[in-house]
């Protein structure tokens, strides 16, 4: 259950990204752009990941590198958490500043957001293909009813959970 929730969150993460990537196509044809809607995905992005995603997976990184040898990989990705976090706070507060009319080139703010979907995309990517493969190779029955156990937490997705948080109500019509 953990695992597929995961993948799950991987998934929406890949579609709000795709949603960026289409922006980041209108911004470079000098098209009319939403930067409420692009601001509204980098938060989504920034509370789902600080609040619940990554705790997940560092709950589960964690309890591997524990347990297992040759955990190398996986122990990278605290810092790689940490970075992404950096990252999206500091792109969050470009979009805040675009929204309050300052003067950002575009092309500076475009090769802002290309940077942020590429960061994010390539960590999506090391976990799905060389990470978690090997977590879900190596770990046993037992070892995901420890870790469901430990976690207690809802799916408490503001975004793509139950029900969708009102300040996400555009976003979640735009997706």
């Amino acid at each position: 259950m953990l695992l597929a929730s995961i993948h799950k969150d991987h998934n929406n993460i890949n579609r709000l990204l795709q949603l960026l990537t289409e922006k980041l196509s209108a911004i470079r044809a000098e098209k009319d752009v939403n930067y409420s809607l692009i601001r509204d995905v980098v938060v989504s992005l920034q509370e789902h990941a600080e609040k619940y995603h990554h705790p997940k997976e560092d709950l589960i990184y964690h309890y591997y590198i524990e347990h297992y040898v040759d955990a190398e990989r996986v122990a990278a990705l605290d810092d790689d958490h940490q970075a992404l976090a950096e990252l999206t706070a500091d792109f969050a507060l470009t979009i805040e500043m675009v929204l309050m009319d300052a003067v950002i080139p575009l092309d500076v703010f475009a090769d802002k957001l290309n940077g942020f979907v590429m960061t994010q995309r390539a960590h999506l990517e090391l976990e799905e293909t060389s990470v978690l493969p090997v977590i879900e190779r190596a770990m046993t029955t037992g070892d995901w009813d420890i870790l469901q156990a430990r976690w207690d937490e809802d799916d408490h997705d503001p975004l793509f959970g139950k029900n969708v948080s009102a300040k996400f109500k555009e976003l979640a019509a735009s997706i």
